[in-house]
């Protein structure tokens, strides 16, 4: 079964990450770039309910942070992950797993 894998990381740590994933035999992956927040950040905080104010107050609590999407074989999903939290254990990071059910690529020339 394949698995599609995100990793979660602050930007500064994002050549780390991707050496990680490297070593675990990824060589495809897709980056977004984002703005993120921790829960005990946000814990207890309530947004004002003006648009503009509360977009700011999201942008002076948030960090950059990226998230990397790769698809892997679930067999080698311990193994990334043993590499992952080798490499990044002084780091935050978070991994999502979600399994999937088919991948359907077209490949246009």
């Amino acid at each position: 079964m394949k698995i599609l894998l995100y990793l979660f990381v602050e930007s500064e740590n994002l050549g780390k990450a991707l050496n990680a994933l490297s070593e675990g035999d990824i060589s495809g992956y897709f980056l977004m770039d984002y703005k993120g927040m921790s829960p005990q950040d946000w814990k207890g905080f309530l947004l004002d309910e003006d648009p503009e104010m509360a977009i700011k107050a999201v942008n002076d609590l948030s960090q950059n942070a990226v998230m990397i999407g790769t698809v892997v074989d679930d067999k080698k999903i311990l193994e990334i992950e043993k590499i992952i939290d080798e490499k990044l254990k002084e780091c935050k990071y978070t991994i999502i797993e979600i399994p999937l059910e088919g991948i359907i690529v077209n490949m246009v020339k």
